[in-house]
């Protein structure tokens, strides 16, 4: 478990993909809506301690969002250098849905010295 979470190296299936992934964009969704006042609460006078604070809370989900997409790059045969798109906030999100969540896996390459003549 905690290679998939937390490494960068290997592959993964879209099944894998979507157990994660799912989960991270829920609680995306609520750090989205309800953690912007929250900060405001607890630090009302201060920008930097709540900015370093939603730091600090949002760094384990965009460290497994960043993993499990580099994986699945790989499983799609593309470098893990595709997950920076994700940086470009709409088309990131769509090139994630189609590219990543939606599409096989790439398929295993035959070398060609392996071939047998006619």
């Amino acid at each position: 478990m905690r290679s998939l979470l937390f490494g960068f190296e290997g592959r993964i299936g879209r099944t894998a993909f979507w157990a994660v992934q799912i989960p991270i964009m829920g609680l995306g969704w609520v750090y989205q809506e309800h953690m912007d006042r929250l900060l405001a609460q607890w630090f009302p006078y201060s920008v930097f301690a709540g900015s370093a604070c939603a730091l600090v809370i949002i760094a384990p989900l965009v460290w497994v969002q960043y993993a499990i997409t580099i994986k699945r790059c790989h499983d799609r045969g593309k470098s893990g250098f595709w997950s920076l798109l994700l940086l470009v906030p709409l088309i990131g999100e769509i090139w994630l849905l189609i590219d990543c969540g939606l599409l096989s896996s790439a398929k295993a390459s035959v070398p060609t010295g392996s071939r047998s003549a006619p």
